[in-house]
Order: structure tokens, then C-alpha cells, then sequence
């Protein structure tokens, strides 16, 4: 990535995030764009190479609610079809309500079908992909899912979501009680049709239905790239890490682990494109010296990234454009917390470089924090990291009680901080540092959120990947890095050991307890032997 694209980069990200905190606080005023110049101290001409009109920010805005949509899909109750369509709209309109005043101001052009930005033009196919797909979710996840005629159900449920997205921009009743009315009514609904299906007609009317709602949603679906995308994801899939599967369900993923990720890989296959991963990862060695055997990129690094590589090559055998995968380091975001220095944090990642310049990839590259804040200070870049992009500690520590798997998230964050501080902290006790980590547990995760959110914003069309196991129907495709026991284990949490058979992860203090001996290459560690494998 050159000076000049990084420039480019940074520049539109600090009009837009200037331009969605007006549309929050103030609506979809004349001269938005010209006021997010202003905002974020360009001149309106800068804007002009990346957005063309008030319009246009707001566009983005749809990706960004769009991404966050698909980031609580996994959050829907195990229920049925009505239940799960009501708890996605009031998450739909939590999620929109700051943005009320914007979104009711541009319903002239949402439903004008000669508008470029009208709700069913093509400048918003890349949104409608993404939100039908977690409609497929909800409808694929239900209890009571019809047998057939899911595709068509996905795209009613689907309309009736953007006719009642529409009321509710208009809807000044109190507490929106027009629009809950008639949520109500779309739910029992689908309450009823399941007991009176069988009722003579209703199957024909159905039908109707659908044909009638499908034109106006979504075109005749391409079945090439379906398929298509449907093998690679399962390819992808062989390397998922999970927590919560069924056996089943990890064996041989189902329709609703492919759901949110079909759309995208689909827009890539249709354009031709390269198919575009995105991986937070490689953010530091951990600071503890029972796991790893120094600060800087060793042999578990190496494979780590020879797989990757080996992953896109594996894509282009399917898919001739091939994949590509930018990896977002993430040890900027949250170095403070775990105990890194932003010394270590540097040294770390322009070692990774070399090594992939060693490596020869042709198909990764990388993307730091810092190659999107003007700022030098990295603690003013975490702070305006979270300032635009976190959510409050109090969203946060809900989620975590409330749903499992980020319940499981957060736990293995905080045993990798507590097997950490514990023995870097041995002034303290473990009951102490135990109650430490799990407030600093909160804050890696609201910060690797709030990451998440940025990197998602800066390539809205990529595949999402996760060093964290994830649950099977996540919008991350949790994704395992080497060979170990332990899911959650990574390179820079642990050492590569040559064993029989081949290179296995594990922690630093496990591999001396097997008494395997240290290796180096060109005068540095790199991993360790066990006598079997000499």
C-alpha cells in the first residue's frame, strides 16, 4: 500500500466519521458534506474524490448499520419464525434511532426508483446482499422454518422489513406505537400461517405473495455464483475454529452457517474480483515468558502465515481470481491493556513483514492503526479509535451476560490476561489479579469491537475472519492458525514444537515439560524439537 493511497485512506475515513457524527446529532442538513470537511479540517475539494454528495455519506452510513445488523445476527433467539423476526427489527431500530431525523429525510429518495441511492437502485445492492442475508438467518435459524420455500419467505420477510422501516421514519406516534402495531401484526402473521397452512388456497396466496414482493427485492439469483461461492465457503470452513457447534453442524456446515457470508462472496464472484479476507491478528508476542520465547516473531509466526498463504492458493484453485488477505494488526488497539510496549508492538510488526518479503506471499498484505490517524501519539490514536467506533462499557458487559458466545469470548480473553498478569504481577495476589483482568477484559474486547467496526468501514465488502473461535453462525469465520489442543491458542501466545508428524502450537512452559530442545535460526530463537522428531 503506498504514502499516497494510505493518505487517501485516512482522509476519507475523517470525513466520514465527521459526516455520520452530524447525520447523528443533527440530521440530514444541506451541506452535510461540506460540514464534514469542515469537521474533520479539509478543504470541501478533498471530499470531492470520495464523495460525491450528502448522499453518498450516507450510503456508507447503510454499510456501517448493515454491518452491525449482521454482527447480532448470532444474537437471535432459538425460536420461532415470528419471535426471531421481531427480535431482528427492534434490533434493526435500536440500531438506526440515532440516525431518525437522516434516514426520514431522505425517504424521497429511498423510494425513488430512478434515485441512485433509491432503497431497490444499484447503489445499495451491496447493502440489500448483506441485510438478505441476515433474513436468511432468520428465517433458516427458526424452529418452525418452512420446509420449502425458504428463498421466497427470505425475500417477504425481507420486504415487509423495508415497508416497516419506511413507516417508522414517519411514525410520530408515542413511543412509535404505529410501528410496533404493525410489527405485531407482520409477527402474528407469521404465527397464524403455520397452523392454517392447511387451508385451501393459502399456499397459492403465498405464492402471490412472494412474487409479487420478490422483483422489487432481489433479482433472479445467479446460481453459478451460488454454487460457486457455496464450495469455497465450504473449503474456507475445513479451518474453522468454533465454540457451541454440534458435531453436525462443524462436521459439514449448514445452510445457516453459510448465510451472511454467501452475499459477499457472491458480489466478489459476480465482479470478478479476488476474494477480499479480513484478519485482526499479529499483534505482539505475549509478555509472558511461561508461552513464548521472545519478543519478536518466531517459527510459530512463520507457519501461521505459510497456511494463510497456502488458504488463498487453496481459493484459487476453486476460483481463478484467486483471494487475498489484509491483515489487520490489532496490537496497536489494545497494547496498553495486555501488558505490551508500543516499542514491542513496532518491532513485532516489521518483522512480520520481513518474514512475509522472506516468504515470498503473493497474496497477503498488512494494515496498522497507524496507517489511519494523522496523529503519532498511540494513545490519542486509541482514544479516538474508541471516541468513533466503541460502544459503552455498560452495551458491552450486557451482551456478555445475556448471549454465550460472547459469554465464551470474553472468558478467554480473560484467562490469556490472567495467565499473563499472573505471573508478571507476583506481588499480587491471584484473587486480585483474577478481578483485574476481568475489568480489563471489557476493555480488549469494546476495543477490538470498536477495531472491528473501522477495518469493516474501510473494506465493507470483505469476508470477516477471527483468531477467536466463533459460533458457527457468527459473521466471522473463526479461523485456526496451527495445529493445537488448545482452540484458542495462537502463534504470538505460544511456540511452534517439531514433534512427530509434524509442527504443533503450545505454550513455551508445556514444551519444556515434554523436554524439547530450543532451536535457533540465525542466532535467535525459533521453536522447539522433541527427541522424536530429531
Amino acid at each position: 500500500m503506498t504514502d499516497t493511497s494510505l493518505a487517501e485512506r485516512r482522509t476519507r475515513q475523517r470525513i466520514l466519521e465527521a459526516g455520520i457524527d452530524l447525520l447523528a446529532k443533527g440530521g440530514l442538513a444541506h451541506g452535510l458534506l461540506e460540514h464534514a470537511c469542515a469537521a474533520a479540517g479539509y478543504p470541501a475539494v478533498r471530499a470531492e474524490l470520495y464523495f460525491q454528495r450528502d448522499e453518498d455519506l450516507v450510503l456508507a452510513l447503510y454499510l456501517r448499520l448493515a454491518s452491525e445488523l449482521e454482527a447480532r445476527a448470532a444474537d437471535l433467539p432459538a425460536a420461532a419464525l415470528d419471535e426471531r423476526f421481531r427480535a431482528v427489527m427492534q434490533t434493526k431500530l435500536a440500531l438506526v434511532a440515532p440516525y431518525r431525523d437522516a434516514l426520514a429525510a431522505l425517504v424521497s429518495s429511498l423510494i425513488d426508483p430512478r434515485h441512485e441511492l433509491g432503497a431497490l437502485g444499484g447503489q445499495m445492492e451491496i447493502v440489500r446482499r448483506r441485510v438478505m442475508g441476515v433474513f436468511s438467518v432468520v428465517v433458516l435459524g427458526a424452529s418452525d422454518a418452512p420446509k420449502t420455500g425458504g428463498p421466497e419467505m427470505v425475500r417477504t420477510l425481507y420486504g415487509a422489513h423495508l415497508a416497516l422501516m419506511l413507516l417508522w421514519t414517519q411514525d410520530r406516534t408515542a413511543e412509535n406505537a404505529a410501528t410496533r402495531n404493525a410489527i405485531d401484526f407482520v409477527c402474528k402473521m407469521l404465527a397464524v400461517s403455520g397452523r392454517i397452512s392447511w387451508m385451501p388456497g393459502l399456499k397459492d396466496t403465498l405464492e402471490a405473495l412472494h412474487s409479487a414482493v420478490a422483483p422489487f427485492v432481489e433479482p433472479e439469483p445467479d446460481n453459478h455464483a451460488t454454487e460457486l461461492a457455496t464450495r469455497i465457503l465450504r473449503r474456507l470452513f475445513r479451518h474453522r475454529r468454533l465454540h457451541g457447534a454440534d458435531k453436525e453442524c462443524a462436521k459439514n456446515p449448514c445452510d445457516q452457517c453459510l448465510a451472511l457470508h454467501l452475499p459477499k462472496l457472491r458480489g466478489f464472484i459476480i465482479a470478478g474480483q479476488p476474494i477480499q479476507l479480513l484478519l485482526p491478528a499479529f499483534p505482539a508476542k505475549s509478555p509472558n515468558p511461561r508461552k513464548v520465547i521472545g519478543a519478536l516473531p518466531d517459527m510459530a509466526e512463520e507457519l501461521a502465515l505459510e497456511f494463510l498463504e497456502g488458504v488463498c492458493r487453496d481459493v484459487g484453485e476453486l476460483y481463478p481470481p484467486g483471494a487475498r488477505i489484509t491483515i489487520c494488526s490489532d496490537g496497536r488497539v489494545f497494547s496498553d491493556l495486555v501488558g505490551v510496549s508500543d516499542a514491542n508492538v513496532s518491532a513485532y510488526g516489521e518483522e512480520i513483514g520481513a518474514v512475509l518479503q522472506r516468504l515470498g506471499s503473493q497474496a497477503i498484505d498488512l494494515f496498522h492503526m497507524e496507517d489511519l490517524f494523522e496523529v503519532y501519539e498511540h494513545p490519542a490514536m486509541r482514544e479516538q479509535l474508541c471516541v468513533h467506533y466503541a460502544e459503552s462499557l455498560a452495551a458491552i458487559e450486557e451482551r456478555t451476560h445475556k448471549h454465550e458466545h460472547h459469554r465464551a469470548l470474553f472468558n478467554g480473553i480473560q484467562r490469556f490476561l490472567f495467565e499473563d498478569r499472573v505471573v508478571l504481577e507476583t506481588e499480587k495476589s491471584r484473587t486480585q489479579v483474577r478481578n483485574e483482568c476481568k475489568e480489563l477484559a471489557y476493555q480488549v474486547v469494546r476495543r477490538s469491537d470498536a477495531w472491528g467496526r473501522l477495518i469493516g468501514e474501510c473494506f465493507p465488502t470483505a469476508l470477516r475472519l477471527s483468531i477467536h473461535p466463533q459460533h458457527p453462525h457468527s459473521e466471522k469465520i473463526g479461523f485456526l492458525l496451527g495445529d493445537a489442543e488448545d482452540v484458542w491458542l495462537t502463534p504470538w501466545h505460544g511456540v511452534a514444537v517439531k514433534r512427530e508428524g509434524g509442527f504443533t502450537l503450545m505454550r513455551r512452559s508445556e514444551a519444556e515439560a515434554l523436554g524439547a530442545r530450543l532451536i535457533e535460526r540465525s542466532g535467535r530463537p525459533s521453536h522447539y524439537e522433541t527427541r522424536e522428531a530429531l
